[in-house]
């Protein structure tokens, strides 16, 4: 069988494409082997969590049958080897503070994480990414100077005392947003359960109390959290995108009389989208992981707020469970972002 040269380089750029798939899912899989690792380690050595069963009044006997009857007296690589061996199965544990299976109260506490995350996303790539494509369509202007001085705000001002000061302007001092009590006013029930979002859940149960109230305590922590991870994604829109206008490329495409619309809607757009969609993923995660200030500041019901307390209960298998979750989270957006970036260009498969 003869293999004409079309045939033979879309094979070659199929095995090229799929050796890109398995180099940057082999990464993940080490990456999350090495949080594991490290978590796990940084955990055992924080304290004792056999004090807080036994509690100040057990004798010494006591708390070493409590030791080896939960196996913390094994050597470390022992206990780690059977923590991977369960998380394997999808088994996280058990928290040492109230017996619950963790994979159980990650459930519970993650929707109102991704809910917050997923709002801030929204808000901050609408906002963003349009303003770094202007200022970079107009340098000089008074949108590239808003733009240079909104990224030194967002990364000067810490999130928590941005948090801090939306909630006494108005909250206390204007009164036109409700107290930081959570997703909901104090007496609305929530919304019966769906997916766990309580703006979602309101809207899909038609519940108009709760949703709104669950849109007006969304708000500052959304525009909180967006402040604080969004000016990277800003200054990176406007970088890459004033890079590509000044390519050769592009200065071709406007000397060989090329439309507008062909010049930046096929040309500059290939090559800007894929950056900035790596970016969007990489805030995601950082969202998703980032937002225990915000959750605190706000008493925002989520997995930052959970494991906070579960560190000052030293529970170590939520703080286990909550640190693998967002880190495979993450590497899976950068995964997906990586597949959406070959797609527009295939060229990113020869990336080592």
């Amino acid at each position: 069988m003869t293999t004409t040269p079309s045939s033979s380089a879309r094979m070659q750029a199929f095995a090229s494409g799929g050796l890109f798939v398995l180099r940057r899912l082999a990464t993940a899989a080490v990456a999350l082997l090495g949080v594991t690792v490290i978590v796990f380690l940084l955990s055992r050595n924080v304290g004792d969590p056999v004090y807080l069963l036994m509690g100040q009044t057990g004798t010494q006997e006591q708390l070493d049958a409590l030791r080896e009857a939960n196996g913390f007296n094994r050597p470390l690589y022992v206990q780690y080897f059977e923590y991977l061996g369960n998380l394997l199965q999808g088994d996280l544990g058990q928290s040492t503070f109230n017996r619950r299976p963790v994979v159980d109260e990650l459930a519970t506490y993650f929707p109102a994480t991704l809910e917050l995350s997923l709002a801030a996303l929204i808000i901050g790539v609408l906002i963003t990414v349009p303003l770094g494509i202007a200022a970079a369509l107009g340098p000089g202007t008074w949108v590239d100077r808003f733009t240079a001085g909104f990224v030194r705000f967002g990364v000067a001002m810490p999130t928590f005392w941005f948090g801090i000061l939306l909630i006494f302007l108005f909250v206390y001092i204007l009164k036109i947003a409700p107290a930081p009590t959570g997703e909901l006013d104090i007496g609305i029930l929530p919304p019966e359960n769906i997916t766990g979002m309580t703006v979602v859940d309101a809207a899909l149960t038609g519940n108009q109390r709760a949703l709104s109230s669950s849109i007006e305590h969304l708000v500052l922590p959304t525009i909180t959290l967006a402040l604080g991870s969004f000016p990277a994604l800003l200054a990176l829109t406007q970088t890459v995108t004033t890079k590509v206008l000044r390519s050769d490329y592009i200065r071709t495409a406007r000397a060989s009389g090329l439309s507008p619309a062909t010049t930046y809607g096929v040309y500059a757009l290939k090559n800007v989208a894929p950056p900035i969609i790596t970016q969007i993923a990489m805030t995601f995660g950082y969202l998703l992981g980032g937002t225990v200030l915000v959750e605190t500041v706000f008493a925002w019901p989520g997995i930052g707020q959970y494991s906070v307390q579960s560190m000052q209960r030293v529970d170590f298998e939520p703080v286990l469970g909550v640190a693998v979750l967002t880190s495979a989270v993450y590497l899976a957006l950068y995964f997906i972002a990586d597949l959406i970036s070959l797609a527009i260009d295939p060229r990113i498969r020869h990336a080592r």
